[in-house]
This record gives C-alpha cells, structure tokens and sequence, in this order.
C-alpha cells in the first residue's frame, strides 16, 4: 500500500510538470508575442521614437485589413502629433482572418474607455495595424471595440 501511494504522488507530481512546460511554452511562443509588440508601442509613443514606430506598425488603408503596407514618415509624424496616454493591456483575443491571423488586445484608456490595440505578424515580428482613417480622434492607433464575455 505504502508503494502504490508513492507512485502516486510521483505521477502526480510529473504530469503536474509536464502541464506548466506546456504551458509555459505555449506563454512563451504564442501568447506573450502580441503583448511585447502592444508594450514596445506604448513605449515608443511615450518616448515620441519615430524609427522604433516604423518598425513597430504597419498602414491598413481601410477597416478591411486586406491591405497592409508600410507606414510613411508624414503618418509616423501625425501618429505622434496626437496625445498619447498609456492604456492598460487587460486580453488578448485572437481572430483568424482569410490572410492572417489578428491579435485583439483588449486595451483600457486611462478614462476607461474600451478599445482593441490590433496586432498581427508580418514576415517575422509581431506589429500594430494603425487604420488609416481614424476612428477615434483622440487616439488614432486604437480599433473600436465591442466587450464581451
């Protein structure tokens, strides 16, 4: 009886490791690479770096998200024309698209407002999908953004 009850334990101790690598991979790899890209924007927004922001988003001429290129200095400059305030990154929700997959970062004005912070990966890093026309004045590179749960 004593045997059967070690090798219990053991068990479970070792699918309990095997679950958090899993896990932790999976953090890792596909989770954590959105919200890196979410955070090095607010970090280049803040500190008004116009050559970290051209490599940090990428131009959608529409709503559509057909259509992706690469921003030009006078979108950089007017992205950076308007007031930034840090927002808080509270969920990733990942929707896949005919072309590519899209990360919705749930994002939190400071009023409390709201938004998705759109992400997605071109080539090999992970960039925020600025629309070209503006939805929201106040906050240009912000998506409108339906909560849920």
């Amino acid at each position: 009886m004593r045997r059967h009850r070690r090798l219990s334990l053991l068990f479970f101790i070792g699918v309990l490791l095997a679950v958090s690598t899993a896990l932790s991979y999976y953090y890792y790899f596909f989770y954590e690479p959105p919200f890196a890209a979410g955070e090095a924007f607010m970090t280049a927004m803040e500190a008004q770096d116009t050559e970290a922001l051209k490599k940090l988003i990428i131009m959608t001429p529409d709503s559509n998200l057909d259509e992706l290129r690469q921003p030009t200095d006078e979108e950089v400059t007017q992205l950076l024309a308007s007031p930034f305030h840090r927002g808080r990154i509270l969920e990733q929700r990942k929707r896949t698209g005919p072309a590519r997959d899209y990360h919705y970062l749930i994002y939190r004005e400071p009023d409390g407002q709201i938004y998705a912070l759109l992400v997605t990966k071109v080539d090999e890093s992970y960039r925020v999908v600025i629309p070209k026309h503006r939805g929201n004045p106040q906050a240009p590179y912000l998506w409108e953004y339906t909560w849920t749960n």
